[in-house]
């Protein structure tokens, strides 16, 4: 699956051993091996130093000019991100390095201390188990979803400097901007871009009932889950780079988040109150989600099979919607 996507790419270990002796003065490197997945960025997990301490690589993406705007200051944003999760007690990676520089690489990178773990998307539970870790999964959730920020869009976004002061504002621009480099690559019709467009045009108004920006994840799911390997119980949170301030129910909205034990785990920390409006808020969001997912397949991960399952469903969405 990593040689797939446009945005993988491997590092020599030499190359390896030059980060970890500029950033952490380790020049002794005993093993770098490459962990699955890797479809965004390319990680490997290192063995280092004299007391064969373990830490965890991880290089952003080449061919850049694919990405989506927001996806161009990830590093910084997910490295904030911890620190807010510290900070209310969701546990979640312990950053070492984060380097935007380029001065060692043409790619951004980070480092972080290694967990024993297994990817909960692999680990072998029973169905009970699994009910419970979900739950927990809400829980966590629902303290993430109780910190406010000063204004609405993704925390890559805020972290150089720009945030918006209505959710309508930063939901549209990331509409134009992922619909207008779908078209640019040909994976979208000038009409197919503006019909969808206009459906959040003409929605600012519901929008921007919501005023209090609140922080999400935006991708929690299985395998960004790290289980301790013992209790199998939530070691950490990982991948916060996409994180958000926004409406609540946005997070809900992601195909990944439709479980039960979930939502129940959720439900005891936080009461979602229901208003007239939130259907018709939940479709923008899902047509949001699907047209991201569409050009992730079609422009970066080189999966055509995503790019016209989520087409198909925009498009079934925006004739609903309309």
């Amino acid at each position: 699956m990593n040689q797939r996507s446009s945005l993988f790419q491997e590092i020599p270990t030499e190359k390896i051993k030059e980060i970890f002796a500029y950033t952490l003065q380790e020049d002794l490197i005993w093993e770098a091996s490459l962990l699955d997945g890797g479809l965004f960025n390319t990680t490997y997990r290192v063995e280092y130093g004299p007391f064969h301490q373990k830490a965890v690589l991880r290089l952003g993406p080449v061919n850049r000019h694919l990405l989506m705007g927001f996806e161009e200051n990830l590093m910084n944003a997910e490295a904030y991100v911890y620190s807010l999760f510290r900070a209310i007690g969701i546990p979640c990676s312990n950053v070492l390095v984060c380097d935007t520089s380029k001065r060692l690489i043409d790619r951004d990178f980070m480092i972080v201390e290694y967990i024993p773990s297994v990817v909960m998307l692999k680990a072998e539970l029973t169905e009970e188990k699994r009910n419970s870790l979900y739950r927990q999964m809400g829980i966590h959730l629902a303290k993430i979803h109780q910190v406010t920020g000063e204004g609405f869009g993704f925390l890559s976004r805020i972290c150089g400097g720009r945030k918006f002061e209505k959710w309508s504002d930063a939901l549209i621009f990331e509409v134009e901007d992922i619909s207008g480099r779908l078209e640019g690559l040909g994976g979208f019709t000038a009409e197919e871009t503006q019909t969808l467009r206009r459906q959040f045009y003409k929605s600012r108004d519901l929008l921007d009932e919501i005023k209090t920006p609140y922080l999400l994840h935006t991708d929690l799911w299985e395998g960004n889950v790290l289980l301790n390997e013992d209790t199998m119980e939530i070691a950490a949170i990982i991948d916060s780079d996409r994180a958000m301030y926004g409406d609540r129910e946005f997070e809900f909205s992601s195909p990944w988040m439709d479980n039960t034990a979930l939502r129940g785990g959720y439900a005891s920390v936080i009461q979602k109150r229901t208003g007239p409006h939130d259907q018709r808020r939940r479709q923008l969001y899902q047509m949001f989600f699907f047209l991201l997912e569409a050009y992730v397949g079609y422009g970066e991960y080189n999966h055509p099979e995503l790019y016209e399952t989520r087409k198909s469903q925009l498009t079934q969405h925006i004739l609903r919607f309309s």
